[in-house]
């Protein structure tokens, strides 16, 4: 039975030292738990885990009691009801997250299906391209990309590769590095880089031109990412910043999104991010939070929602290993989407 009988909570520890809530959602014959990530540094006391988890305890786990574990949509509506804000400011978006992913892994087990099969229903075959971030400096994030990939595994290579070669964690040794990564093992290894702060148009566009970048998250004006777009080919543009500083969703200011599920508030709010961004023909890409539980769920999430691509940090093993998974729980009926612009 998909009844929910019991909601749980507790203190969680996350990569970095940050504390976050953990949920448990029980029913008769099935189980869920998820932990919450958090993307910015939240200054997340333990006393404010704690909270959290009396958030839990006291006021939504005893609400949803006799809810059908099933009706994913009725209990995220709830959970926004339960809230009376409209951003998560009262239980917290991390509160959020873990209730309604908890949800419907207990609703999955009940089925006994896998979550990405739970969430994208049989005709899920589809593998998101991971996208590693390896590297920073003072002006970026540095990401590894393998455009042609074959198996999972393909851009650890690269990555491992890549910090072989390179002289310096910088824009052009990297650049100099992913290329011979490539010729190494046979495939397209592309950069990608997250700027830390705004730099001139013509000079980011000369950055772009100049080494082997395949994706660039920018920060700035609408006017630079119109620049962007017009001046690159084949290069994805992500604007995260757009839609996180003016909610904008639109093709002519970038052709990706990066979506944090943390940044949304629960399942039924990312699906629909998903499903917004597709029809606007922008390419989805699922990507962790700064402060990550073990939890194998986002795997899960980006097949389940079919998208592209997943960025991931090189040390989320749990991840890598969960999507290697699911990649050998497909099959033959598995295939690696294509990830080109």
């Amino acid at each position: 039975m998909t009844i929910i009988e019991n909601v749980i909570g507790r203190v969680a520890v996350l990569r970095g030292g940050k504390y976050s809530v953990e949920v448990d959602v029980i029913t008769s014959s099935g189980f869920g738990r998820f932990a919450a990530p958090i993307d910015e540094d939240p200054h997340l006391y333990i006393a404010e885990a704690h909270r959290a988890v009396s958030e839990v305890d006291e006021i939504i786990g005893p609400e949803l009691i006799g809810f059908d574990a099933s009706e994913q949509e009725l209990i995220d509506s709830y959970l926004w009801e339960i809230d009376g804000t409209d951003d998560f400011s009262h239980i917290g978006a991390n509160t959020a997250l873990a209730v309604s992913i908890a949800v419907a892994k207990a609703a999955a087990s009940v089925k006994r299906l896998p979550l990405y099969s739970y969430i994208g229903g049989t005709f899920t075959t589809e593998l998101p391209v991971p996208i590693l971030e390896f590297a920073e400096d003072e002006l970026f994030e540095y990401y590894v990309l393998v455009r042609d990939i074959m198996e999972i595994t393909d851009v650890v290579d690269a990555v491992n590769k890549v910090l072989g070669t390179t002289e310096a964690i910088s824009l052009r040794a990297l650049s100099e590095a992913t290329e011979e990564a490539g010729k190494e093992l046979g495939l397209e290894v592309s950069l990608g880089i997250a700027l830390k702060s705004e730099i001139e148009t013509e000079e980011l566009l000369n950055l772009v031109e100049d080494n082997n970048i395949a994706y660039v998250k920018p920060v700035g004006s609408e006017e630079l990412f119109l620049e962007l777009i017009a001046g690159t080919h084949g290069v994805f543009i992500d604007g995260e910043h757009l839609f996180r500083e003016r909610g904008i969703i639109d093709r002519r200011y970038y052709n990706a999104l990066s979506i944090k599920p943390i940044n949304l508030g629960t399942l039924t709010d990312l699906y629909n991010l998903v499903n917004d961004v597709k029809s606007e023909r922008i390419t989805p890409i699922l990507a962790e939070a700064r402060y990550e539980s073990a939890d194998e769920a986002l795997p899960h999430l980006a097949v389940g929602l079919k998208c592209p691509a997943m960025i991931l940090g090189k040390d989320s093993v749990a991840k890598m290993n969960e999507l290697n998974r699911i990649a050998e729980d497909l099959g033959e009926r598995g295939r690696l989407i294509t990830f080109e612009e």
